[in-house]
C-alpha cells in the first residue's frame, strides 16, 4: 500500500507540474490572464496547506501541494507584469488578501496547524471568487486543460496521503470541488459564447 501511495504521489506531483506548464504556456501565449490578487492569496494559502500536510504526516500525498505552492508563487510574479496578468483589484479582493494573511496566525500563536489549514482552505475557496468573477465576463481567460489535469492531480493526492486526517484531506478535497465548479462555469459560458457567435 505504501509503495502504491509513493507511486501515486509522484504521479500527482508530475501532474501538478504538467498542469502548471499548460497554464504558464497559455499565459505566455496571451490566452490566459491570471488575476494578481487571486494568485497572491493562493501563494500564501497553498504554502500553509503544504506545510500543514507535511508536518501532519501527509507524505506522498503532500508532494503535489508542495509543487503547486512553488508554481503558484511563480505564477503570482508573472501576473504582476501588465501583459501577463489582470489587476482589476476590488475592495473584495483586498479583504480576501487580509483574510489570507490572518490564516497564518492560529499556527503562529497556538501551534495549532489544523485551524490554520481550515482557515487557509476557506480563504483559498474565497480566492476563487475574483477569478470566477473575471471568468464570467472573459470565459477564455483561463486554461481549461490545466483545470482538468489539476482535478486528476487532487484526486490522486487525496488517495496517496500517508495519513488520512482532516488536516491532510480538507484542502485537496475542497480545491477539487472548486475545480469542478469553475470547469462547469467555463464550459457553460464558452458554449453560450459560441452559440451567440454562430447565430450572428
Amino acid at each position: 500500500m505504501i509503495e502504491i501511495k509513493i507511486i501515486l504521489g509522484t504521479i500527482a506531483a508530475f501532474l501538478a507540474l504538467f498542469s502548471s506548464y499548460l497554464y504558464i504556456r497559455d499565459i505566455f501565449r496571451g490566452n490566459t490572464k491570471p488575476h494578481t490578487y487571486t494568485w497572491l492569496i493562493w501563494s500564501i494559502v497553498t504554502t500553509i496547506a503544504f506545510l500543514g500536510q507535511w508536518v501532519s504526516g501527509g507524505g506522498p500525498g503532500s508532494w503535489a501541494t508542495g509543487v503547486a505552492a512553488l508554481v503558484t508563487i511563480f505564477t503570482f510574479f508573472l501576473s504582476l507584469k501588465g501583459k501577463y496578468g489582470v489587476k482589476n483589484i476590488t475592495s473584495f479582493d483586498r479583504v480576501c488578501l487580509v483574510l489570507a494573511i490572518i490564516s497564518i496566525l492560529p499556527w503562529l500563536l497556538t501551534n495549532n496547524v489544523l485551524w490554520s489549514v481550515i482557515l487557509a482552505t476557506i480563504i483559498d475557496l474565497i480566492a476563487f471568487l475574483p477569478t470566477m468573477r473575471k471568468t464570467w465576463s472573459l470565459p477564455y481567460s483561463e486554461s481549461l486543460g490545466s483545470m482538468y489535469v489539476d482535478s486528476i492531480k487532487h484526486g490522486l493526492s487525496i488517495y496517496s496521503m500517508g495519513r488520512y486526517s482532516l488536516v491532510n484531506l480538507i484542502y485537496p478535497a475542497a480545491v477539487l470541488l472548486t475545480k469542478f465548479v469553475i470547469i462547469g462555469e467555463i464550459v457553460y459560458l464558452r458554449k453560450i459564447k459560441k452559440a451567440k457567435t454562430h447565430n450572428r
